[in-house]
């Protein structure tokens, strides 16, 4: 038969072929679960974003509480800040340690 030769080839490119396809699938099976895990991932990660986001403005809230306190503090005249600048001019110097206790002008 003078097609033999041709059929040869064909039945081999044909085998190719569908070794081929078979393999295509299974990359496509293994890719689809690379989505649905990083789907999964990915939805778990936006959650933990959510959950940074209000840890974050909570800490900033309370920050803000405490420092809006000291301010009250500060302007109900429980402390004088003088500046170091204006402590020197005075005549006053930076308080001297003694034994290990800090001693105030």
């Amino acid at each position: 038969m003078e097609y033999e030769e041709d059929l040869k080839k064909l039945e081999s490119n044909v085998e190719k072929m569908l070794n081929n396809l078979d393999s295509v699938q299974g990359d496509k099976v293994r890719l689809q679960a690379d989505i649905v895990r990083l789907e999964q991932d990915k939805k778990e990660l936006e959650e933990q974003v959510k959950r940074l986001k209000e840890e974050k403005q909570s800490i900033h809230q309370r920050v803000s509480g405490l420092l809006g306190s000291i301010e009250k503090w500060e302007k109900a005249g429980a402390i004088e800040v003088v500046p170091a600048s204006a402590a020197n001019a005075l005549g006053k110097g930076p308080s001297q340690p003694v034994q290990g206790v800090l001693v105030g002008d």
